[in-house]
């Protein structure tokens, strides 16, 4: 990913500098964000306040938010329920907005469903830190195609409460020198942390040098997860399987997923991708089948519900569609097609949870027993070899037997 450059400062989207796996997968993810406060007007900064931001069916997490900040919050989706916005109080004040995007740390031993805990040794002493650790690599490793610095250092950062992360500085290289233009940021400060069972993404962008770079690292070493009572859940204390939780066993040439009580399964040709166990889909009902290409940065997902009604497959896509238009109104290069049974939806969406970010998405729909098949590809920043990858695995779909 490369380093964000452009955004509307007065609050329009950046383009995103943290992929995070998981993010990208239930609509991508990673995090950015915008940033920097340099220098104060007369008198001293009031001391920071703690400010609590509710995780919709996981609790809350809290962090401690200078009081010249404010922050907005937009509602995502599974695994990343929440986008927290920061920027200064005060217009007057140089620019900067951050945005912290909370998800679920598969490697943690919450993940794992009661049935089959991890094992310690398994995880190790800090699987968390382990997973920050490795989202930061891949974001620092992305950074430096396009910074001024040769080479960029990752740093550790750990806080009270067992919070741990690292992260990493860079300068635009289109802009070492220079002087930004409207919208144009010179700093980029990004970083992962793990917060209980949950990852923290954090990004900062500003022009200069500031007390706000030292103010993100401690927003994030204080950092603080209150998870959620089995009554705020909605859900019994064992929702282990609602959490993702790695399944490195799982086959995937073919990859099956089948739909409890139906006499088929679902077929989908995905060599390479490391896939998550089964879990229940959005709002606990049918079956959710995520999976991750590691190297290709391909997302795809296997979704089996109850038909409700939808009796073909264009029905199950106009009912789909209209589930992502409440979210993601503006569904821009939208194409539909039908054939031999299935409906299709493609399309481009420019911006994920305030970040500038283009993703295609291409979904096939199928229909078998009053159950709604959605097998969805997508791609943050495509390249021009992705249509072709996302069309095979879409031309592989088809139906089995459930063993």
């Amino acid at each position: 990913m490369t380093t964000p450059r452009r955004a509307t400062r007065a609050g329009a989207p950046a383009r995103p500098a943290l992929c995070v796996p998981l993010a990208l997968a239930l609509a991508l993810v990673a995090s950015l964000a915008l940033g920097a406060c340099a220098g104060r007007r007369g008198g001293a900064e009031p001391a920071p306040a703690r400010q609590r931001f509710e995780l919709p069916g996981h609790g809350a997490f809290e962090v401690t938010v200078p009081q010249s900040w404010k922050a907005t919050t937009g509602e995502g989706e599974e695994p990343m329920p929440l986008t927290v916005r920061l920027q200064p109080r005060e217009p007057e004040r140089p620019p900067f907005i951050v945005l912290l995007t909370p998800f679920w740390n598969p490697r943690s031993p919450g993940g794992a469903a009661p049935e089959a805990p991890a094992a310690p040794d398994e995880l190790g002493a800090d699987a968390q830190g382990d997973t920050a650790q490795l989202l930061a690599e891949l974001a620092r490793r992305k950074a430096l195609a396009t910074s001024a610095e040769k080479e960029i250092a990752l740093q550790e950062l750990r806080g009270e409460a067992g919070v741990h992360g690292y992260w990493f500085e860079a300068t635009d290289r289109a802009l070492a020198g220079k002087e930004p233009g409207e919208g144009e940021w010179r700093h980029l400060l990004q970083g992962a942390a793990a917060v209980g069972d949950m990852i923290l993404a954090f990004t900062l962008l500003d022009n200069g040098p500031g007390p706000q770079r030292e103010a993100v690292l401690e927003l994030v070493r204080s950092a603080r997860q209150l998870k959620a009572t089995p009554a705020e859940r909605g859900a019994p204390a064992d929702d282990g399987p609602m959490r993702f939780t790695p399944d490195p066993d799982a086959e995937t040439e073919p990859l099956s997923v089948a739909y409890p009580g139906r006499s088929f399964a679902v077929l989908v040709d995905l060599p390479g991708f490391e896939m998550f166990a089964p879990r229940p889909a959005e709002g606990g009902e049918g079956v959710l089948v995520l999976g991750q290409h590691p190297a290709l940065g391909l997302v795809a997902s296997v979704t089996l519900r109850d038909a409700q009604g939808a009796a073909d497959a264009r029905a199950c896509r106009e009912r789909t569609l209209e589930r992502i238009r409440r979210s993601a109104p503006e569904l821009k290069e939208l194409a539909l097609a039908e054939a031999d049974g299935a409906a299709r939806a493609a399309y481009v969406l420019d911006e994920l949870r305030g970040r500038s970010i283009r993703q295609q998405h291409a979904h096939l729909f199928l229909w078998r027993e009053d159950v709604c098949v959605n097998v969805q590809v997508s791609k943050a920043d495509p390249e021009p070899e992705d249509p072709g990858r996302i069309e095979a695995i879409l031309a592989s779909v088809r139906f089995g037997a459930t063993l």
